[in-house]
């Protein structure tokens, strides 16, 4: 057996895996499984903009400045795999956090709640934010109400980008398709989508 996890070390065949896995079950009577070691980095929370959307809306001039700020500013108020907008407490956790309201932001951002609200209505007709149907209900248990507002992961995701939470995606799943610039009327699509 030492032999065996001496060349867990160097990689082992499938076989191998296999063998070394039967044989500490056998040992032991636990399942395990052969995985890699954490780095420091793994819990990093993070927020991924999809930069060729966000170039591509910049170009047309879609995002004002201040809808754009906004955006970078909401980043540390997403919810892992659902885009919503929560409030963080002071120990991060996300578990049952609350949905954040636009008074909530405005104090956290020490903003004008009436801006606040403008530009949050502004990036929802302009599908870049969405709020939920009541009573819908995200993978994770969390039940929304009509003052639960979502990001849109196809311009800024808040999880792996094949693990957005079928909730959000059925929200925006017809969002930034065959959209106008206000004051024309060519017809756009962003240059990737997530779902």
């Amino acid at each position: 057996m030492d032999e065996l996890i001496g060349q867990a070390e160097i990689g082992l065949t499938a076989e191998q895996q296999r063998m070394l896995l039967e044989i500490l079950h056998n040992a032991t009577g636990e399942s395990y499984f052969i995985g890699k070691r954490k780095k420091k980095t793994d819990g990093v929370k993070f927020v991924q903009l999809i930069m060729e959307n966000i170039n591509y809306l910049c170009e047309i001039g879609y995002l004002t400045t201040a809808e754009k700020a906004f955006l970078f500013d909401i980043t540390p108020y997403l919810e892992f795999k659902t885009n919503i907008i929560i409030e963080r407490s002071s120990d991060e956790e996300e578990i049952d956090a609350n949905a954040a309201t636009p008074s909530y932001l405005a104090s956290k951002l020490k903003k004008e709640r009436a801006n606040v609200s403008r530009v949050m209505n502004s990036l929802l007709k302009k599908g870049v934010l969405a709020v939920a149907e009541a009573g819908m209900t995200t993978e994770d248990g969390r039940i929304c109400t009509s003052r639960t507002w979502f990001v849109n992961p196809n311009i800024m995701c808040c999880s792996p980008k094949d693990g957005v939470d079928k909730a959000t995606k059925k929200i925006f799943k017809k969002s930034l398709h065959n959209f106008v610039v206000e004051g024309n009327s060519k017809k756009h699509k962003l240059p990737i989508y997530l779902f």
